[in-house]
C-alpha cells in the first residue's frame, strides 16, 4: 500500500470517529442530513434556554483559537486538552452578554498523517461542548498533509448563542456602589495571558517544561497545558435564578486587560471596585511567573486573570446565595470585593 492510500485511510478512520464525538453532543435541535460542512440547528420552541420560551430571541456569537497553547501542545505532543480550551475561548465570551450556547463549530486542518493526533483535539472540542451543554455542528477537519509544515495544525472556534433581548446584559451601565464583585474559581492561567507567562518562564526564564518548579506540584509543561475552564453551568445557575438586571448587574470573563482590566469593563463612569487581595484566590502558577518575570503587581494585574476566571457583579443582599448556587453547579466562588462610588470605571485592590 503506497502513502497515498494509507493517508487516505487514515483520513477516513479520523472523519468516522469525529462524527461519533460530534453526535455525542447532540440533542433534539441539531438536524442530521444536511450537505457539504454546514451544520443544521433548529430553534425549537424553548431551546432549553433557562427553561422557559424565548419570545424576543438574540443570537450572540464569538470566536477564539489557541495560538500559542497549541504550538506548545504539538512540541510536547499533549493535544488532549487544547480543544476544551478552544471551546472555552469561544462560549465564556458568550455569557458576558447573558447568552448561553447553542452550537459550536471548530475548523482543523493540517497534521499531516498524524490522524491519532487530530483526534486527540477533536475528542477535546466534544468533551468542551458536553460541559458548556452545546452542540458541536459539522466536523471541519480536514486531514491533508499539503496544508502547513509537517505536524503543524491550524485550530479556530466559533460559537453561537441565544438570549431573551430584556435579559440581555448589555453594557456596563448597570452596575451600582454597593454590589458585591464575584470571583469564580479558574483552573489556572487562562489564554490571555497565556503568551506572556510561556515568554516569562520558558523563553527569559529558561526553564523546560519537563521541570517541576518548587511553587508547583507537577511539571511545568502540565501546569502550562491544564485547559481553562468552563463557566457554563456556573452562570446558567445564576441566570436561571435570579431576574437579570434585578440582580445580576455584569459578568466578565477575565481575558486580555487581566483581572483588571476584565472587572473595569462591567463598571460604569461613576463606579470603581474595591478588591481584596486575600480573597483572590491565587494558584502557585502566578508566584512562579512574578517571581521568575521579576514583575510588579500591577503588571500582574493588568495581564493575568490570577485565579479568577470569571466575575459576577451582583445586588449584595443576594452575594451569598449566588455564591451557593455556583458551588452547587461545581464552580468554587467567593466575594472579592465590592463596588464603590468613584473616578471610574477604575479597579482598586487593597
Amino acid at each position: 500500500m503506497d502513502s497515498g492510500q494509507t493517508d487516505q485511510g487514515a483520513g477516513e478512520a479520523l472523519r468516522a470517529e469525529a462524527l461519533r464525538q460530534l453526535r455525542s453532543t447532540y440533542g433534539p435541535a441539531v438536524l442530521e442530513g444536511g450537505s457539504g460542512g454546514a451544520g443544521l440547528y433548529a430553534l425549537l420552541g424553548h431551546v432549553g434556554l433557562l427553561e422557559r420560551r424565548c419570545r424576543n430571541p438574540v443570537l450572540v456569537a464569538a470566536s477564539g483559537s489557541v495560538g500559542a497553547k497549541l504550538r506548545l501542545a504539538e512540541a510536547l505532543g499533549r493535544r488532549e486538552t487544547v480543544g476544551l480550551d478552544l471551546v472555552a475561548a469561544c462560549v465564556n465570551e458568550l455569557l458576558v452578554q447573558g447568552a448561553l450556547p447553542l452550537f459550536f463549530l471548530a475548523h482543523l486542518a493540517g497534521g499531516g498523517a498524524d490522524a491519532a493526533g487530530s483526534l486527540q483535539i477533536v475528542k477535546g472540542i466534544a468533551k468542551g461542548c458536553r460541559q458548556a451543554d452545546c452542540a458541536l455542528l459539522g466536523s471541519g477537519v480536514e486531514a491533508r498533509g499539503d496544508l502547513g509544515a509537517p505536524g503543524e495544525r491550524h485550530l479556530a472556534g466559533f460559537a453561537v448563542g441565544m438570549v431573551e433581548r430584556a435579559r440581555l446584559l448589555d453594557g456596563p451601565g448597570n452596575a451600582r456602589p454597593g454590589d458585591a464583585v464575584l470571583g469564580i474559581a479558574s483552573s489556572g492561567l487562562h489564554l490571555g495571558g497565556f503568551e506572556r507567562a510561556q515568554r516569562v518562564l520558558l523563553g527569559a526564564g529558561g526553564l523546560r517544561p519537563e521541570e517541576q518548579p518548587p511553587e508547583l506540584g507537577c511539571p511545568l509543561g502540565e501546569e502550562l497545558l491544564r485547559p481553562t475552564r468552563i463557566y457554563v453551568r456556573a452562570v446558567r445557575a445564576l441566570l436561571e435564578r435570579y431576574r437579570v438586571k434585578g440582580v445580576v448587574h455584569g459578568l466578565a470573563h477575565v481575558g486580555d486587560g487581566g483581572l483588571a482590566g476584565s472587572v473595569a469593563g462591567v463598571l460604569g463612569r461613576r463606579c470603581v471596585a474595591r478588591i481584596e487581595r486575600a480573597a483572590v484566590p491565587r494558584p502557585p502558577v502566578f508566584d512562579l511567573v512574578q517571581r521568575v518575570g521579576g514583575l510588579s503587581d500591577g503588571e500582574m494585574l493588568g495581564t493575568f486573570n490570577l485565579g479568577v476566571g470569571m466575575v459576577a457583579v451582583v445586588a449584595p443582599f443576594y452575594a451569598e446565595a449566588a455564591i451557593r448556587r455556583i458551588r452547587r453547579a461545581g464552580d468554587r466562588a467567593a466575594v472579592i470585593g465590592e463596588v464603590a462610588e468613584g473616578s471610574g470605571p477604575a479597579v482598586e485592590v487593597a
